[in-house]
């Protein structure tokens, strides 16, 4: 072997290191987004705020990650992950990552106007003739008239 093909030798086995590397980086990170996206999906039908999902995405992958089919694992298990459940499991030491309860029960101005209520617009309420007249058939069909925006 010449010196030539040692130096040629040493420059693959650099290169080969390199690309190896790269691609470790590379699944690691494909490995994150598919986490990511199981995870985004399962916080959508959990009912999560949106500014709230990426600090339950950080947490959540301090203990899920996925396996090689890009199916969520539990880190601790090895087993199939329900993030569904992991995230229910959060709701209270997290409760900030769901939104507050608005009214517990009640109607509210949008469900009442939906409902067949009388409704303006905030613009619309403004002007005093148009206010009157909706305020006067609110009055007249017993409907309730809501302000809206």
């Amino acid at each position: 072997m010449t010196e030539t093909d040692f130096e040629n030798t040493e420059a693959l086995q650099s290169a080969l290191a390199e690309t190896r590397a790269a691609l470790a980086e590379a699944q690691g990170r494909a490995a994150y987004l598919a986490l990511e996206a199981a995870f985004r999906a399962a916080a959508h039908v959990a009912g999560l705020r949106p500014d709230a999902v990426a600090d339950a995405l950080a947490l959540a992958a301090e203990s899920h990650a996925v396996d090689g089919e890009g199916q969520p694992v539990e880190l601790a298990t090895g087993e199939a992950a329900d993030l569904a459940a992991w995230l229910d499991s959060q709701r209270t030491d997290h409760p900030g990552w769901w939104p507050d309860s608005s009214g517990g029960g009640a109607a509210g101005v949008v469900a009442t106007a939906l409902s067949g209520g009388i409704t303006l617009t905030r613009a619309q309420a403004r002007d005093p003739a148009r206010y009157r007249a909706a305020r006067e058939a609110a009055s007249r069909t017993g409907l309730p008239l809501a302000i809206l925006g």
